[in-house]
């Protein structure tokens, strides 16, 4: 799999692109500020639904504008056949997510479609710092190769919130307490 074309509209610093790339080797030139790891991160936001910077939505709409549009054509997914991966956000909505014209129920149906490995500078992380960054690093890879495993992450996630905050705050709803942990175990005797 490959990407053929990216179109970006009022993508944080673009305004607008549209770029055709080979199935080979594409260098990125240009000096500082000029947008690569802008552009870089439109072709992450296509795969994983958000910016690899981890900012809220609005905060990828050009400075000025309402709103911003990503289209990726990929080759190579089937035989003959491209896909198109579609991402519309308008400030204060919900995002729309589209591949081959058909909207996700859930965006967490597309983790994996586009799978996409980037490695940043900030990355090197994994080597130095602890091991929850590596854990991060390999749940969000597998999670592009498994759908049952990404689901199984968010629930245990979800329940792992839910019961933090029963402990901070200093629940006695041990029903409850007793059916997050629940769900905490059929979750992580999936993922671990």
């Amino acid at each position: 799999m490959f990407l053929k074309s990216l179109s970006i509209l009022n993508y944080k610093n673009i305004g607008e692109a549209e770029l055709r790339f080979s199935p080979d080797i594409n260098c990125l030139l240009g000096n500082n500020g000029m947008g690569k790891s802008n552009l870089l991160d439109a072709v992450y936001y296509l795969s994983f639904c958000k910016s690899c910077s981890n900012l809220p939505d609005s905060q990828n709409v050009r400075r000025g504008e309402q709103m911003f549009m990503l289209k990726g054509v990929y080759g190579g997914v089937a035989e003959g056949s491209d896909t198109e991966v579609h991402c519309g956000f308008k400030l204060h909505q919900k995002k729309v997510f589209k591949r081959d014209g058909k909207e996700y129920d859930r965006l967490s149906d597309h983790i994996g479609c586009i799978p996409l490995v980037i490695v940043w500078p900030e990355d090197f992380d994994i080597v130095r710092e602890g091991s929850d960054v590596r854990r991060r690093f390999i749940d969000q890879t597998l999670s592009q190769f498994d759908g049952r495993y990404l689901s199984a992450l968010i629930a245990y996630n979800k329940a792992l919130a839910s019961r933090n905050a029963m402990l901070r705050n200093g629940s006695s709803q041990v029903e409850l307490f007793e059916l997050i942990e629940e769900q905490m175990g059929c979750a992580a005797d999936f993922i671990y």
